[in-house]
């Protein structure tokens, strides 16, 4: 049976409205059939990933808290000035499983035991090209010997051409005791605004500080790192609150703005956007009057030609940067209890993350891998 796409070529209409699971009222996009070729939908596991016909015919899994869950917990497009240099023009973090690479159409997995096994991995950024990520341990949901008594790392790099991972900087390196997990960060591409905390009896304790490197990120060593290769000071929350929260959508820059311009001032939504640059993404979010938010996923890419936001109930908005065009639809409808997330371009392929939540649970989960050049075609027929 086909999947069923909605599309709405160049604008949607805001005249003829219709409250989504969110209760927002949003456009109604014309519903017209999809041929299968055109997408393919993929589950994660233990053993890595696997094409299905449908997310809810994946083999069942034992739900288990989101940080300790197999899923995509972060994935972009390579930075846009990086773009063409290597091998592969997008990843996606996988926790506890490794990193799938993607190259066109072509995607592969690559994984390390010692580092994904028993930490969550999170936060996907880039340095001179090079996907980097970090590590920790929720303290609340694992109470493994995730460290087993050497050092920490607390961000790794991942070398395409070796296909190896690199552990860059350790909580040891940054004068942090076992006790100490980082939980949040923010990369403007030059420093590191990280906040910490520590479960203390009855209290948790937070602490805020800033660490920028003094050579190339992806040069460092935690063997060979000491405090001559780093600049270091504390932190306040405001300063953390400052960079980290989330800004107005009266505030997002102008190509993120314009791309959903046709969406009605009352709608309520929260994007995170990434802007080619491979820093850390940053967050806008449009009050609305809705009786509640939906989430989405941005980032604008020029190499692949696209800019691109997938909201969690899979409506989708795509411009394409040779003839600024902007198009809407939606990808196939998920059952109740599954969203979409992650979103990433690779050549001419949307990669968008899906999941069975429940609460804070996830179960099932992967990814659907979507042909933009033939979902246009049809559009344009």
């Amino acid at each position: 049976m086909a999947a069923m796409f909605a599309i709405s070529a160049a604008f949607i209409s805001c005249g003829n409205e219709k409250k989504n699971a969110a209760g927002n009222e949003i456009s109604d996009l014309q519903q017209v059939s999809f041929v299968k070729k055109s997408h393919k939908w993929f589950y994660l596991s233990p053993d890595g990933f696997n094409e299905v016909d449908l997310p809810q015919h994946a083999p069942q899994v034992m739900e288990q808290p989101w940080t300790e869950a197999i899923r995509i917990s972060s994935a972009s497009s390579v930075p846009s000035d990086k773009a063409g240099e290597g091998d592969f023009q997008a990843f996606a973090l996988v926790n506890r499983l490794g990193l799938l690479a993607f190259s066109g159409g072509d995607i592969k997995l690559f994984t390390d035991t010692s580092y994904f096994s028993k930490l969550t991995a999170d936060s996907l950024v880039f340095s001179d090209g090079l996907p980097v990520f970090y590590l920790y341990k929720s303290s609340f949901f694992n109470s493994s010997d995730a460290d087993d008594g050497g050092e920490r790392p607390f961000l790794l790099d991942f070398n395409p051409r070796s296909g190896l991972f690199y552990p860059l900087v350790s909580y040891q390196n940054l004068g942090m005791d076992n006790e100490e997990e980082i939980v949040g960060f923010f990369w403007n591409g030059e420093s590191w605004t990280c906040a910490s905390k520590k479960r203390k009896e009855q209290q948790i304790e937070f602490k805020y500080f800033i660490w920028q490197p003094l050579m190339n990120l992806t040069d460092l060593n935690p063997a060979l790192l000491s405090s001559d290769s780093f600049l270091f000071k504390s932190a306040t929350e405001d300063d953390y609150k400052k960079i980290s929260m989330p800004l107005l959508f009266s505030s997002a820059p102008d190509r993120l703005k314009t791309l959903i311009s046709s969406i009605p001032s009352k709608f309520s939504f929260y994007v995170t956007w990434r802007d080619g640059s491979g820093s850390s993404p940053k967050n806008y979010y449009q009050a609305g009057t809705g009786n509640s938010t939906l989430n989405a996923k941005g980032l604008a890419q020029t190499e692949s030609g696209f800019d691109v936001i997938v909201f969690a109930d899979g409506t989708t908005y795509l411009r394409r940067g040779k003839d600024g065009n902007i198009s809407a639809f939606r990808l196939p409808l998920l059952q109740a209890g599954y969203s979409y997330g992650e979103v990433a371009l690779s050549g001419q392929y949307l990669i968008v993350a899906w999941e069975e939540n429940n609460f804070y649970k996830t179960k099932r989960s992967g990814f659907i891998q979507i042909d933009l050049e033939e979902l246009i075609r049809k559009i344009e027929k």
